[in-house]
């Protein structure tokens, strides 16, 4: 029986989704599964699809918004991924406060404008990083403070808001 070949492209801004990304090719490894691992901002030269019995798509979210490569990907490849096992996958904070909304606006309503249907789709929670060595600017930080404080008060979730915070699932 050949080897099952599944492609893992993903949209990072700052290197979770890449890390949940590399987590899932090492789990399919693991299990027998070939797996391939495609940044899809930093290459644009995406292969074809026939050569893989699967594809995963993950994206990360900044206030709301997806990965714009993430979306090109499912829009561009709709035709080859069709018949093809597919997962679509997002990091954002939506998944522990909002989960329907992680659900509906950022995995479904993101497939039916790119005309994809997945076999599967589910939102991780997020990594945010308030640490003075985090890739995040400054003042995209004291924002992600801000904010991310008011939403620790009203779900109950602690953060470190000088520290990182893994809250993937």
């Amino acid at each position: 029986m050949p080897e099952m070949r599944v492609l893992i492209a993903f949209g990072s801004r700052y290197g979770s989704t890449k890390e949940i990304s590399s987590r899932l090719a090492e789990f399919l490894k693991e299990e027998g599964v070939k797996a391939e691992v495609l940044d899809l901002k930093r290459e644009r030269n995406w292969p074809p699809m026939e050569g893989f019995d699967g594809v995963m798509v993950g994206s990360g979210v900044k206030v709301g918004r997806r990965m714009n490569e993430s979306k090109e990907f499912l829009r561009r490849k709709r035709d080859e991924l069709s018949g093809r096992r597919l997962a679509v996958f997002v990091s954002c904070f939506s998944a522990l406060n909002a989960p329907d909304y992680a659900r509906t606006d950022l995995l479904e309503k993101v497939m039916d404008e790119a005309g994809v249907k997945a076999d599967l789709y589910d939102a991780f929670g997020p990594f945010v990083d308030f640490s003075k060595g985090s890739r995040t600017g400054f003042l995209d930080r004291k924002v992600a403070q801000t904010v991310m404080s008011k939403e620790s008060e009203k779900t109950g979730i602690e953060l470190d808001m000088d520290g990182r915070n893994d809250l993937r699932d």
